[in-house]
């Protein structure tokens, strides 16, 4: 397989390089002003009508759909950044559901606590990797946990944790006000 995508992007670039090439050759004159035989025909107007063959504009046209296909995927020649140091190996292979039931404990961080003046609840609120703000108030659920308790500097998780050998397991995840963890 790797065989095949070099060979298709050796393709790839060959094909531009003769496009850039018949760019060239189409679009310049000689220094006598007139064109060249059988490109760029003058018409009454003065326009320069494009003589190409429907072969060439086909090829053109396949050349861009096929880059145009391959212009958002990763190369695969090129070496992935390894994952950053602050990344955690807790990240679910499955997506996340949306809201705050799709926050992993392990990595959001707190941004603030607020107190609500009418209830005198506590409301934390913290930032996901995406940088996205969400509040949290005490029995809310997330991926991996529930909150327990909110004071005025630290958020107190329950975090549920799957042991190696299948069994569940809990335990206390505390989130600081002006800390990293």
């Amino acid at each position: 397989m790797t065989a095949q995508l070099i060979k298709g992007h050796r393709r790839t670039w060959l094909a531009a390089w003769v496009m850039f090439g018949a760019l060239l050759v189409s679009t310049t004159a000689p220094a006598s002003g007139r064109p060249e035989s059988g490109r760029g025909i003058r018409t009454p107007a003065g326009a320069v009508s494009d003589t190409r063959s429907k072969k060439d504009r086909h090829i053109l046209a396949a050349e861009r759909a096929r880059v145009s296909a391959f212009r958002e995927k990763r190369d695969p020649f090129k070496v992935p950044h390894p994952p950053s140091p602050g990344a955690k190996g807790d990240l679910p292979e499955v997506p996340l559901p949306p809201g705050s039931r799709g926050l992993v404990i392990g990595a959001i961080q707190l941004k603030g606590i607020v107190r609500e003046e009418d209830t005198d609840e506590m409301i934390a609120v913290v930032t996901n990797r995406a940088n996205l703000a969400y509040f949290l108030h005490v029995h809310d659920q997330v991926y991996n946990g529930v909150v327990q308790k909110i004071t005025p500097d630290s958020v107190y998780f329950k975090q549920d944790i799957q042991e190696a050998d299948g069994k569940l397991s809990s335990r206390e995840v505390v989130l600081k006000l002006n800390s990293g963890r």
